[in-house]
């Protein structure tokens, strides 16, 4: 480290990670010509051996990616790199780029203000005395030059350059953006001066934001000498939305400052213990995270008053963050947590709006003076107009209302609310230091994504991003039928025959075999035969050699008649064997046109049996539950008691769903046993209060007992029944499959991680109709071994998801089976079910409805003097590889 970056370090009271990056800017400033006359290529080749994450520059000039996390100090580090160029390299002339006038307003308080509390050269006289400050508002009265000592640092937002906004005069003459416009004062325009300049230093503050075609031409346009970026993400959403930046030379991520413990609040999801979330309204989840916020916001205010009183800080007062889907949401969300409704009032005048149909003067002012002490706003309310430029130190709770993926969660959620108040350093006192989000029904999601290894949150969150992109390249591969998979095995061995003669000969016999398959196969898909047995029939035979023979003269125009001939000739002798190996490689599969049975239920009217009805059911206070991504500690929050203004709707809306209920026809009767319901759980509760918080936890609970007394008083009516139609057999269909680019197929007898398996390819069957299968579980892959070790099994498939027209749910959902598997005498059709799921509402349907295809498909066999079709619903843990096959569709046949 050189005397100049310790004194900047010291001076600017860089932290470890920023004070390590101002050090690497240094050593490629000396070992790779960075900004010297060094050709882009030779620059690169250098920068590779002294960065290991570093690939190649992606702009039209050397430029190198800092990806900092959010809340660790870019802006100061910002201040360091252009105090170290001016003291160090001599450079006058920068240009600090903002994506938007949020960061943009926040960059020039810190450039520019001297009084302001976050100024980036406090300290630095040389800098702070000479640096004139140049913005898109006054840059026509400013950017002339002042002295040959002034350090120009011109501020614009992205818009302001790269508008294509132009401007037409009365007289119809377009004008380009003003930007570009010529001025007397500059004999050119204020563009081209700074195209102009010979030490340009582009610095560009969240750099993912320029990297569209538009945004890329216009800073190569500029011809800086050198481009420095900073991010905290670093992926370039134009090419893919996870294709990491390829000239990253420093990482520390959020993954870094979690682990390292020193710099950031340590962010946690949060839900209500022991609810089901299951069946409620989306409104309804809506209104329990806001009022959950405001018990976690309380909780917290608690803990830095104490934090605050026992070490003599100034108060903090924490705020919660709000994100919703649309302007409209957003007003109607305001209008509830300012409303009477929400805590007596409690938050009017409190509560902030801010997006494109309420973004005041004054509304601003309350927003960039949230921290400050005489700000009354505790909850903000947004769309879009806060994810990026926007993160205060007191925030504390965040309330996402609009659909986050774990990626979402990272880039617009949690960055918000990262930075610490208390010095920008943790206290120690874990619930000063904890960013809490209210995630609720996706609160598992969040949890287990953080635990996967191969979920970006994981990676995000837990280690630091890799070189490569962090989602990797993925292929299709297609799984073909054994006809077709030997057909192309042929064509292999063909190329390999060294005898010119010997091989054209081979090649016409095997263009002759293609046709042949490509014409039966057309005439079973076309559904001109009952059954694969009749292209024997002498008719069908002598039809399909006629097409054979027009295809030959149409696919194979470049050959000679004689030629032709030979190869059609060829094509009646390869027909028998095309046909034995086509039947060989398929199941036969009717093709059976049925609609399952609508079923109407009427109930008759009755008083619930309430004796026995708050078993089960816990006397208890309730509480939140708090769990950190990064380390999964938890911690329990006491919250007050929940209202319910019509506690028995939230149960019918349970009752609904019931598959047998017709709501349309029972819904006074319905309402009326979930009101005796409510009933008798609020006389059973000690605490009457606690009824609201009750019903919402056991909900489910209560709506299956009061289920299970219906079904004593309904009846089932059938309304409609189809008769069974058999059409001709269809064809085995083919798979696609997606599969990483570098991951090799593998053998199915290999073990793989539960949590890799799905993602895997599969291949090395002996019996199976395809080449290639992937599985959805462990039980699954298992089977399919099961089946492979079986004698009695000829042939097996996983059939692809249109394979069979089963229907079910009031013949509104396709099921696809696990499995088909051929004996002897006897075609499978096969699920592998979780135990535990066995008894499952949907399970039950399904099983129905696959029972109900095989009655028919055997009846349809019997008929075509084909085998009976039988189904076997098996436990998922009973697919131990020590099991046999025959025992299992044995014992677990219906």
């Amino acid at each position: 480290m050189s005397k100049s970056t310790e004194y900047i370090s010291n001076t600017m009271s860089l932290r470890e990670p920023l004070k390590l990056s101002l050090e690497l800017l240094e050593n490629l400033l000396t070992k790779t010509d960075l900004i010297g006359k060094t050709v882009l290529t030779k620059k690169e080749t250098l920068i590779k051996k002294e960065c290991s994450l570093f690939e190649e520059f992606e702009r039209g000039f050397p430029s190198v990616c800092f990806s900092i996390a959010t809340g660790i100090g870019k802006t100061r580090l910002m201040g360091a790199f252009v105090t170290y160029l001016v003291k160090e390299k001599g450079i006058k002339n920068f240009f600090i780029l903002s994506p938007n006038i949020t960061i943009y307003q926040k960059l020039k308080d810190d450039f520019g203000n001297k009084g302001a509390e976050k100024y980036v050269f406090k300290g630095l006289s040389e800098i702070a005395n000479n640096a004139v400050i140049i913005t898109g508002e006054d840059y026509e009265t400013k950017g002339i030059k002042a002295s040959d000592d002034s350090i120009q640092i011109n501020m614009f937002n992205i818009g302001k350059i790269n508008a294509d906004i132009k401007t037409t005069t009365k007289d119809g003459r377009t004008l380009p953006p003003k930007i570009k416009r010529f001025r007397e004062t500059l004999g050119d325009s204020y563009y081209n001066y700074l195209v102009n300049l010979k030490d340009l230093v582009i610095i560009m503050d969240e750099s993912h934001r320029y990297r569209g075609d538009r945004g890329m031409e216009t800073l190569n346009e500029l011809n800086p000498i050198l481009g420095i970026e900073l991010t905290a993400t670093p992926i370039d959403a134009t090419v893919s939305p996870n294709k990491k930046f390829k000239n990253v030379v420093f990482e520390y991520g959020l993954a870094d400052a979690l682990k390292d413990g020193l710099y950031i609040k340590n962010p946690a999801v949060v839900t209500r213990a022991d609810t089901d979330f299951k069946g409620m309204k989306e409104d309804e989840i809506e209104k329990l995270k806001l009022k959950d916020a405001i018990q976690m916001h309380r909780d917290t205010k608690i803990a830095i008053q104490n934090y605050v009183a026992d070490n003599d800080f100034n108060n903090v007062k924490p705020t919660i963050l709000v994100s919703c889907k649309d302007t409209t949401h957003a007003k109607s969300i305001f209008e509830y947590v300012t409303s009477d409704e929400f805590y007596d009032g409690e938050f009017k005048g409190k509560a902030l709006q801010i997006d494109s149909t309420s973004k005041t003067d004054e509304q601003v002012e309350q927003l960039l003076t949230l921290e400050k002490p005489d700000n009354n706003i505790e909850i903000v309310i947004h769309v879009d107009m806060l994810k990026e430029g926007w993160d205060v130190s007191n925030l504390y709770t965040i309330v996402p209302l609009r659909a986050a993926n774990a990626l979402t969660l990272i880039e617009q959620t949690i960055g918000r609310g990262l930075r610490l108040p208390f010095g920008g350093k943790r206290t120690g006192v874990e619930k000063v230091d904890l960013l809490s989000i209210m995630m609720h029904d996706k609160f598992q999601e969040v949890v287990d994504a953080a635990k996967d290894k191969n979920s970006l949150l994981y990676s995000i969150g837990k280690i630091q991003l890799t070189k490569s992109d962090l989602t990797s390249k993925k292929i299709t591969v297609e799984s073909k039928t054994n006809d077709i998979v030997e057909l192309e095995e042929e064509e292999k061995k063909i190329s390999q025959i060294k005898d010119k003669e010997i091989r054209k000969k081979a090649e016409s016999q095997h263009k002759a075999k293609v046709i042949v398959n490509t014409v039966i196969r057309n005439t079973i898909s076309n559904k001109l035969i009952q059954t694969p047995n009749e292209l024997s029939n002498a008719k069908v035979k002598e039809k399909a050699i006629s097409e054979i023979k027009e295809k030959i003269k149409t696919e194979h125009a470049d050959l000679t008649p004689k030629e032709q001939v030979t190869m059609a000739k060829e094509a009646e002798i390869a027909y028998k064997s095309a046909v034995d190996n086509l039947i060989k490689n398929n199941i036969l599969i009717p093709n059976i046109k049925i609609t399952i049975s609508e079923n109407k239920g009427v109930i008759k009217d009755f008083n619930l049996d309430t004796k026995k009805f708050s078993e089960n059911i816990l006397q208890q206070e309730f509480e939140l539950i708090r769990e950190t991504i990064y380390d999964h500690k938890q911690d329990k929050i006491k919250i007050q008691a929940q209202t319910l203004d019509l506690p028995e709707y939230n149960i019918l809306e349970l009752l609904k769903k019931k598959s047998e209920i017709d709501y349309e026809n029972n819904s006074d009767v319905l309402y009326k046993l979930c009101g005796q319901a409510v009933t008798a759980i609020k006389a059973s509760l000690k605490k009457p209060e606690t009824l609201g918080d009750t019903i919402l936890m056991y909900r489910e609970l209560i709506a299956n007992k009061i289920y299970e007394q219906v079904k004593s008083n309904i009846t089932i009516e059938i309304t409609a029944k189809s008769k069974p139609e058999a059409e001709p057999y269809s064809l085995i269909l083919p798979w696609n499959y997606s599969k990483e680019k570098d991951d090799e197929i593998l053998n199915f007898k290999e073990t793989v991680s539960p949590k890799l398996l799905t993602s895997k390819v599969f291949n090395g069957f002996t019996k199976s109709c395809h080449d290639k299968y992937k599985f959805d579980s462990i039980p699954e892959k298992r089977f399919s071994e099961i089946i492979e070790n079986e004698n009695k099994v000829i042939k097996w498939l996983r059939p692809a998801s249109k394979q069979f027209n089963i229907w079910y749910n009031n013949n509104s959902d396709r099921y696809v089976p696990d499995f088909v598997a051929e004996t002897e005498n006897t075609i499978y059709l096969i699920e592998i079910k979780a135990e535990n799921e066995l008894e499952d509402r949907i399970v039950k349907m399904k099983e129905e409805a696959a029972i109900n295809y095989c009655k028919n498909a055997t009846e349809i066999n019997k008929a075509r003097k084909e085998k009976a079709w039988k189904y076997a619903l098996i436990p998922h843990d009973k697919t131990d590889t020590h099991m046999t096959f025959m025992k299992l569709v044995t014992e677990f046949g219906k």
